[in-house]
């Protein structure tokens, strides 16, 4: 999959246009990384940390009245149906 495109003057800088379609297909949001390569720039989305937003996504639920942490623990006890002393 290639694309072809023009230099677009935005202020003082440049930038590039990319289609839909690709930025789409690569999962680019609002934010990308770019390397430089010995033959070009290679353009990627920028990965979010898995838990970032995590703090904030929990303040809202608990706010809305959820319970994130039982929701999470749903299903696990920690009542042990055995006599035995525990031994490591």
């Amino acid at each position: 999959m290639t694309m072809k495109t023009r230099l677009v003057k935005i202020g003082n800088s440049q930038g590039i246009l990319i289609s839909k379609s690709f930025l789409n297909h690569y999962h680019f949001e609002n934010e990308v990384l770019i390397e430089p390569q010995e033959d070009g720039l290679l353009i990627k989305p920028l990965q979010k940390s898995v838990r970032q937003d995590w703090e904030h996504r929990f303040q809202q639920a608990i706010q809305k009245g959820d319970s994130p942490e039982g929701e999470l623990l749903e299903g696990f006890s920690n009542a042990f149906e055995t006599d035995e002393e525990w031994s490591w």
